[in-house]
C-alpha cells in the first residue's frame, strides 16, 4: 500500500468560510457562555446495601451514583 499525498484545495475551505458567515445567525455576537458552579466536594460513610440500591435505582433511571445523590437531596429539601 502507497501513502498519496492529500489532494490540494480548491478554496472549499474559504467557501464553506464565506457560506458560514453569510448565515443569519453569523452577524450577532456571540456571548459569554455562563460560568459553572463550582460543585463543593464531600465525603460520607454510607451503608454498603443502601448504596447497592442506590446504584441499582440510579441504573435504571439511567443515571450516575453522584446524580442521583443530589436528586434525592433536592426532592428531599423540596417536600418541607
Amino acid at each position: 500500500m502507497t501513502i498519496t499525498k492529500r489532494p490540494a484545495s480548491s478554496g472549499q475551505a474559504q467557501c464553506a468560510d464565506d457560506f458560514i458567515s453569510r448565515a443569519p445567525d453569523a452577524a450577532h455576537e456571540q456571548t459569554a457562555e455562563p460560568t459553572r458552579r463550582r460543585k463543593a466536594v464531600i465525603s460520607l460513610g454510607v451503608d454498603g446495601a443502601l448504596l447497592k440500591r442506590l446504584d441499582a435505582h440510579a441504573a435504571k433511571l439511567g443515571l450516575s451514583r453522584a446524580a442521583a445523590i443530589n436528586l434525592a437531596m433536592s426532592r428531599f429539601l423540596d417536600s418541607e
